[in-house]
């Protein structure tokens, strides 16, 4: 009944608007340059694995990327989709027959960059299929742009609110917080379908402002998500164009808060939104960007994500540890076709551009009272160099710091020595001696009592302040 619903509902909203306005918005909000045709598939259905006409067609990807448990675990929600935008099913337990080959033969993660570069095979692994039938509660904070920029797609964009709202399931919740200059509420989580329409229909009315708090807002409704507990799927839906005007906000408190509360953000950009900032709040935090041309466009992105909420192969392992980015591969498998690469990543490198602190350190061993590395530390210089080639803007304060033991002057010198066998060690890795500083505290900035053998180990460390990203 829903699917039917909403397919009515969605015929209904695209004939309504191409016999009332199709001719006036398509040229308002169609803003592909001659030639330009966006060629990403849309989930616009279901459909059995057997009921496939054409395998070959197929495609797969990895929807959603969920590491806050790392390393401990990670998960992927990859989808399997056919030519024309259907989901492919029962791949996997609990749906797939018993006699059905091994579709997920392999998962796969690179990481390293270079030379240094290696390919893990990961085992054990897991695969559970969830579909609409498992109600899985999934709960979505909207956050929607109505600053003047966005004036010309308002009509579209409030239109496919409507239609987002409308899809919800009994079990699902839903928050909507509204930004121009000015941060509103418009509700909290919510699941009376009936009463969510009723107050977006009174905010829209009287919505449109001038500048834009992009940041602000975006948090405001992370935020709206807080109480939601840690394993249940919940993501945030930006509509936006990325233009940022007014906001005390900083992306990296926003990556912050969603890494810590395991929220996905999914941006949709409107035409020339600005990229750079959308895809990264995307790309950090697990989620996807999309990119909307017409109000086609926008419709069908609106469909996707919240149908990819309700059907996905949910794939969890527990991941190599390395302090860098993580290429994942999921080998899919099926008879009459070749074998097909879902591919996702994760960073966890402390050098990304929305990392929340400039600073963090690294048990840095060296040999007694010298400046010599110890052996057992060279594979955390190898992940900070990975970092650098991949983040090549980012210059880095290397900080040694020493116990008490030894005297002050003595600690000082050891520090500085220590600080440049670290910049060395980097430098023979391939980064540029002009990316990197060194400084010696020696004894002066103790993190830990140096009464014991355990703080004093601690203030044995090497810190690394971030000086430009």
């Amino acid at each position: 009944m829903l699917m039917l619903r909403v397919s009515v509902l969605l015929m209904v909203v695209l004939s309504v608007q191409s016999c009332r306005t199709s001719h006036r918005l398509d040229q308002r909000f169609d803003l592909r340059m001659d030639g330009e045709r966006g060629s990403e598939l849309r989930f616009t259905q279901t459909r059995h694995i057997d009921s496939v006409a054409d395998v070959t067609k197929l495609a797969t990807d990895v929807w959603k990327v969920e590491h806050y448990t790392y390393p401990d675990s990670i998960r992927l929600f990859v989808r399997v989709l056919d030519s024309s935008g259907y989901v492919v099913t029962h791949m996997a337990d609990p749906y797939k027959r018993p006699d059905a080959p091994n579709y997920f033969p392999a998962i796969r993660e690179t990481i390293g960059t270079g030379r240094r570069k290696k390919t893990i095979e990961v085992s054990p692994y897991t695969v559970r299929e969830y579909g609409a039938q498992d109600s899985i509660p999934t709960s979505i904070a909207l956050a929607i742009d109505q600053s003047g920029s966005m004036k010309g797609v308002k009509e579209v964009l409030d239109m496919g609110t409507e239609l987002f709202i409308s899809l919800k399931r009994d079990c699902d919740f839903i928050s909507l917080t509204g930004f121009n200059e000015k941060i509103t509420t418009v509700f909290g989580l919510e699941s009376d379908t009936t009463a969510m329409l009723r107050a977006f229909r009174t905010y829209a009315r009287t919505s449109q402002g001038l500048f834009s708090s992009v940041y602000d807002g975006i948090l405001t409704a992370l935020k709206t998500l807080e109480d939601v507990p840690l394993e249940q799927p919940k993501v945030c839906v930006v509509f936006a164009d990325g233009e940022e005007n007014t906001s005390m906000t900083r992306n990296a408190d926003i990556y912050e808060y969603a890494t810590r509360h395991n929220i996905s953000i999914y941006c949709v950009g409107f035409a020339y939104a600005n990229d750079d900032e959308l895809q990264a709040l995307s790309l950090y935090t697990g989620g996807k960007y999309y990119r909307a041309y017409s109000k086609r466009d926008l419709l069908a992105i609106f469909l996707d994500i919240y149908r990819s909420l309700q059907n996905y192969y949910l794939v969890t392992y527990v991941p190599p540890e390395y302090q860098s980015l993580h290429m994942v591969d999921v080998v899919v498998a099926v008879p009459g076709r070749d074998t097909m690469l879902s591919r996702g990543q994760y960073d966890k490198s402390p050098l990304t551009p929305l990392s929340p602190t400039n600073e963090f350190s690294r048990m840095i061993l060296f040999a007694y009272n010298k400046a010599d590395i110890d052996s057992t530390s060279l594979p955390l210089l190898d992940e900070l160099a990975d970092a650098m080639e991949l983040y090549e803007r980012v210059i880095l304060e290397v900080q040694g710091h020493t116990d008490n033991i030894g005297g002050e002057a003595f600690n000082k010198r050891l520090s500085e020595a220590r600080a440049h066998a670290v910049r060395d060690a980097l430098i023979t890795r391939g980064i540029e001696p002009e990316r990197l500083r060194t400084k010696g505290y020696g004894l002066t900035m103790p993190v830990a009592p140096n009464t014991t053998e355990e703080g004093r180990a601690q203030n044995r460390r090497t810190v690394f302040k971030i000086l430009r990203k």
